[in-house]
């Protein structure tokens, strides 16, 4: 059961992967009394280019902010600020994507034992969209909570093959045959552990104006006319296809863990 009372903590590698993996969770729990957090472990630096390090986690955590506001999230943080960085998935010796599972894993637990959590979510064992920090959350959520002392439940957010598909045509009927997306977002097989999450249209739209907060329209500018001024053609575009096709209230989870609290 979800309600006051329940506490609910989202564990993400940048700052959007909230919005766009767990986001109508995050509003439905929030809507319907769950006290949400959520720890990001990098500051979004490389989503803000042209800026220092500093500014440009500074300028990520402001969008940030906005986005969960968005959302009903009531509290977050990151898990070590400036302890690991955003950088597209490039190993260096400070990147997210170099960080030892280890060291990743023994932040989320000290997290855990402030907020003990009733409920948590992340991403999927392919991390939603193939990105090496996604996946690597992934397992070191997984790896923190084999070592709790009381047991939590984990549900890690999915996309199916055919969602990936149905985005991907959508957006061809608009850009043809341009090159959209790294290639790694190619969603998950059906299988019959996944459950589907179908949040109300106030969970949907909350999620859309939280995607917003981090580019204007990409979430609720009409796909034609967002194609015309949106510069990018990555992931995020390929999720903004996505959502548009199976609907911004969707997601799918599989569950890790029990409900033994």
């Amino acid at each position: 059961m979800t309600g006051p009372g329940t506490t609910v903590l989202a564990v993400h590698a940048h700052p959007d992967d909230e919005t766009w993996a767990t986001g109508a969770a995050l509003s439905t729990l929030s809507a319907l009394g769950c006290t949400v957090h959520l720890r990001v472990a990098s500051g979004g630096e490389a989503s803000e280019p042209g800026q220092t390090e500093v500014a440009a986690r500074t300028r990520r955590a402001g969008r940030l902010a906005s986005a969960t506001a968005a959302l009903g999230v009531h509290h977050w943080d990151w898990l070590d600020e400036g302890r690991w960085i955003d950088t597209a998935g490039h190993p260096s010796p400070r990147a997210l994507t170099s960080a030892r599972l280890e060291d990743l894993s023994g932040a989320i637990v000290q997290h855990v034992a402030d907020i003990n959590p009733d409920i948590m979510l992340t991403v999927g064992a392919d991390g939603l969209t193939g990105h090496p920090d996604h996946i690597l959350i992934h397992h070191a959520v997984r790896h923190a909570t084999a070592h709790l002392p009381v047991p939590v439940t984990v549900f890690g957010a999915h996309l199916l093959h055919s969602d990936i598909a149905r985005g991907h045509e959508l957006l061809r009927a608009e850009l043809g045959d341009t090159t959209i997306g790294s290639g790694r977002c190619t969603g998950s097989a059906v299988h019959t552990s996944l459950r589907t999450l179908t949040a109300t249209a106030q969970a949907a739209s909350a999620r859309r104006t939280a995607v917003d907060h981090y580019s204007g329209g990409l979430g609720t500018a009409r796909l034609a006319d967002l194609l015309r001024t949106y510069p990018g053609r990555g992931d995020s575009l390929v999720l903004r296809g996505v959502h548009d096709a199976i609907g911004w209230g969707t997601e799918r989870y599989c569950t890790y863990g029990t409900t033994l609290r």
